[in-house]
């Protein structure tokens, strides 16, 4: 019997690994991640933005999601990544999402608790799990190498222990986004993180942590991070949108052929090797 993603949590948590949560945009990108969970037997969470959950269609990725699940017999989960209302939370508690992302980081703190608590109870009723943050992640899902991710750092609040733990008291939250120099996107110079704070957050806060802007930092300072803070879960994008974008640029140089599907195998085969990447560095390799 799979385990369930609140038992791979807590198995991360506890062995002093962290589970990747990859974002998907379409079947090629979905295709790497599974491909690379397989290869390396590890659990992944595979995860939809706004953005992307549109494009895709949130139905549609939990069906192909579940069947490459019970294909492989693999941990793979579902996550709706930063959720900005409850409308669209809504959304994923129906199509049957297993993990809720709400991104309440710009409104007001009382309002954040507010909504918060009240999709955890919505959520918790389905025995789905629910992650929430208390500000808001600087940078975007895109390279931004012509400067240094200190420009990012700069528009993020970071995370105040103290009042994440009051945070994730009231709400009832399993899981925390907390943001300790962090950042969305990669960088000429990658983001200096600030390990004091994370240990000083984990010493307050009771639930699961994850890292937001898993691309683009290095691997030692992650690796520090899931051992200083317990982090459990770290999300990537941006490198795999990058290697997605150059492996099809130059794919497309070298070829007329106009059938898609004879077009993308090495396309799938650049992002396979982000995510390969990553779960080694996070640890999960061989924990499926």
């Amino acid at each position: 019997m799979q385990k369930s993603a609140r038992e791979v949590l807590e198995q991360a948590q506890n062995e002093g690994w962290a589970i990747g949560a990859f974002n998907a945009a379409n079947i090629e990108t979905l295709r790497a991640i599974v491909a690379a969970a397989s290869k390396l037997r590890s659990p992944v969470i595979v995860e939809s933005s706004s953005g992307e959950t549109k494009f895709f269609g949130a139905e549609n990725l939990v069906d192909v999601v579940k069947n490459f699940r019970e294909e492989l017999n693999l941990p793979i989960f579902i996550n709706l990544d930063h959720s900005p209302s409850e409308e669209e939370i809504k959304v994923g508690l129906d199509a049957g999402y297993e993990l809720l992302h709400f991104d309440g980081g710009k409104l007001p703190f009382e309002e954040n608790v507010e909504k918060t608590k009240r999709i955890v109870e919505q959520a918790h009723a389905k025995g789905l799990l629910v992650e929430g943050e208390i500000d808001h992640i600087g940078g975007s899902s895109a390279p931004h190498l012509g400067e240094s991710a200190e420009s990012a750092q700069k528009s993020t609040t970071y995370t105040d222990p103290d009042k994440a733990a009051e945070f994730c008291k009231e709400t009832g939250v399993d899981t925390f986004a907390a943001f300790f120099g962090n950042v969305h996107g990669v960088y000429k110079e990658p983001p200096k993180l600030d390990l004091e704070r994370l240990k000083k957050i984990r010493e307050k806060v009771d639930c699961f942590l994850s890292m937001h802007g898993g691309s683009g930092i290095k691997d030692e300072d992650v690796r520090e991070a899931i051992k200083v803070g317990r982090i459990a879960k770290i999300n990537v994008n941006t490198e795999m949108r990058v290697a997605f974008r150059e492996a099809l640029e130059h794919d497309l140089k070298k070829t007329d052929e106009v059938a898609i599907y004879k077009i993308m195998p090495p396309v799938i085969e650049a992002v396979q090797k982000v995510v390969e990447e990553k779960i080694k560095v996070f640890g999960s390799e061989g924990k499926a």
